[in-house]
Parts: structure tokens; C-alpha cells; sequence
């Protein structure tokens, strides 16, 4: 399993079940959003089936998103020409956080361009 980047409204993804974004609101929005293309489904042994989404970076480099435990994961958001600071914003749209695995944050358009620690 590779570096992962969360959509959580918990300072910390490890908690994200305590701050949940619902299931029905990440579809919801996921759906509605253009820069999301639904792409088939990922199967998690303890959840089942789940929606796949897929955005591409300016750069080309596809991230996918998918919800569990209340936090939206992406994979694929470590790659060189990833505009992560565009992720920033659609988590914002959220009213969450980008964070990574290794806990740190990272900011949106409105807020400083590199990754707080």
C-alpha cells in the first residue's frame, strides 16, 4: 500500500469516525462535482462495494478517491505533477482537511502553498 492522502474534518485521519464526513454526503457531493469522474467500484472487505472517483491533475497524473470510516481516501496523490493544493480546495468544499498519513496538512488556495506540519 502506497502514501495516502485523506479528506477528513478530524485534525487527524486516524479519527475521522469522530468527526465523520456521511456517506450519502460524499456520494452526494462527488456526483455533483465536475472535476469528479465516477469510475467503477472498489470492493473493501469490511464494507463492501464503494464508489470509485477519479480527478485528473493539470499535470495529467489521476487520483483516485474513495470514502471509508468517514474520510475520503486518495491514492495516487503523492505523484510528482499532483496539484495538491487543488485537493486542498475540494476538501475546503467539504468543510474538511487534506491530510496525509504522516499527519501533515495540507493548504488550499486560501492559505499558504506548502504542507504544514
Amino acid at each position: 500500500m502506497g502514501y495516502e492522502l485523506h479528506i477528513t474534518r478530524a485534525a487527524d485521519a486516524m479519527d475521522s469516525e469522530e468527526h465523520p464526513i456521511g456517506f450519502d454526503e460524499w456520494i452526494t457531493f462527488a456526483r455533483a462535482c465536475p472535476a469528479l469522474q465516477e469510475d467503477g467500484y472498489l470492493d473493501l472487505t469490511h464494507i463492501g462495494q464503494q464508489p470509485l472517483f477519479t480527478w485528473i491533475s493539470p499535470g495529467g497524473a489521476a487520483v483516485c478517491f474513495h470514502w471509508d470510516a468517514g474520510q475520503v481516501t486518495l491514492s495516487g496523490a503523492h505523484a510528482p505533477d499532483v496539484d495538491r493544493t487543488a485537493l486542498a480546495d475540494l476538501a475546503a468544499e467539504l468543510a474538511a482537511n487534506l491530510v496525509g498519513d504522516d499527519g501533515e496538512h495540507y493548504a488550499g488556495s486560501l492559505g499558504p502553498g506548502d504542507a504544514e506540519h
